[in-house]
């Protein structure tokens, strides 16, 4: 019975213990039922945790933004938006570095704005501030992406060419003056442009090569600008035209006294001495055809020059000349059409060097106008 008894007490006592339990889980599980979202002390704190981040995360962007544009006001030009020269000197230098390692051509072209100080007289500044964001779209617009125009000083700015010789510099910063020059500009109209084109050397300091590209500016200068011209130091490697067997050599005994049409013939020959070298050095047709355009365009300029100066003389035979001039020109552009065909080949273009621009044109027809350019 004792044993009844103690069991039937027992049964009770663990009831309610259970019992017990029970109500206490209940009542835990009325307060935090595992469905329930949680608490509103809990959600505010995670509210304000992604608020405090989202605020963090714009302050960044912000941040970021205001450094890239510090950083590019920092290299760039208020006035027109090109770079400035600081941002340039950077840029040249680790290109310059890489030219260096033998990673390509590297040209430079240095233009300057011609008589601006007149705009700037006639005018007054703001116009001429117009003129120079109006010039400096028209430079743009003639760039290839890889090109970097930028603000040099005042009215002159430089561009830097990556991966390009002096042939294709120079033939881009035709493409420029003559984009300059067709442009209209409200209250000035048109505006032309002075142009110096080098390409880098090896080992050469970047002062230096900029240097040699503002002597050749200077030299378009006193030639009566809006012309561009090219210093012809580093056309290709030096050992190229020198060493081949297929070079004409310049005879002194050439020169008629005019020191801008001998100058004019010296380039003639050096630019035909540089087109034969890229073309049996196994640079045909592309580069060949680079240094054929640049020849055309030296040519072209240069017979220009020849027929001012022949008219200022009087030269009676003038007319005669200029057609003779017009025919060489012609035959010029034939041959570089036809480069890279079957039918034309080195013996030919050798010809019209040797034989039309060298021999027809400077010791036979120019020497007709010698004696009188002489008593000048």
């Amino acid at each position: 019975m004792i044993l009844d008894a103690t069991n039937h007490l027992a049964v009770p006592a663990a009831f309610a213990l259970g019992l017990a339990a029970g109500v206490a889980l209940g009542h835990w599980a009325r307060r935090r039922p595992l469905t329930a979202e949680p608490d509103p002390d809990c959600r505010s704190q995670l509210e304000a945790l992604t608020r405090a981040q989202t605020a963090s995360e714009l302050a960044n962007s912000e941040l970021r933004q205001a450094l890239d544009q510090l950083e590019q006001a920092a290299g760039t030009d208020l006035l027109t938006g090109a770079w400035n020269r600081r941002w340039f000197e950077d840029g040249a230098a680790q290109l310059v570095a890489l030219s260096g390692r033998g990673d390509g051509a590297l040209s430079l072209i240095l233009l300057d704005l011609d008589r601006f100080k007149h705009v700037n007289d006639t005018f007054g500044h703001s116009v001429g501030d117009e003129v120079l964001k109006s010039i400096t779209d028209t430079v743009r617009g003639q760039l290839r992406a890889s090109d970097s125009l930028a603000r040099w000083g005042g009215e002159e700015f430089i561009v830097l060419c990556p991966a390009t010789t002096l042939a294709g510099a120079t033939i881009l910063a035709e493409k420029i003056r003559k984009a300059v020059e067709a442009r209209s500009i409200p209250q000035v109209g048109m505006v032309t442009i002075s142009l110096g084109v080098a390409q880098h050397q090896i080992a050469e300091d970047l002062d230096v090569w900029v240097r040699r590209a503002d002597e050749v500016l200077y030299r378009a200068k006193e030639r009566g600008r809006n012309r561009t011209e090219a210093s012809l130091e580093a056309m290709g490697a030096p050992e190229d035209a020198e060493a081949s067997i297929l070079a004409l050599t310049w005879d002194p005994g050439l020169e008629c006294g005019n020191a801008e049409i001998d100058h004019q013939h010296q380039q003639l020959y050096r630019l035909s001495n540089s087109l034969l070298a890229a073309i049996t050095s196994g640079r045909y047709p592309e580069e060949a055809k680079l240094q054929m355009q640049l020849l055309i365009a030296h040519v072209a300029q240069h017979f220009h020059d020849e027929e001012a100066i022949l008219a200022r003389v009087g030269y009676a035979g003038l007319a005669v000349h200029a057609q003779e001039h017009n025919r060489l020109l012609a035959k010029a552009k034939f041959l570089q059409q036809e480069m890279g065909g079957v039918s034309t080949d080195l013996p030919a273009i050798l010809g019209f060097l040797a034989l039309d621009l060298v021999k027809g044109h400077i010791m036979a027809w120019d020497r007709k106008f010698f004696g009188q350019l002489a008593q000048d």
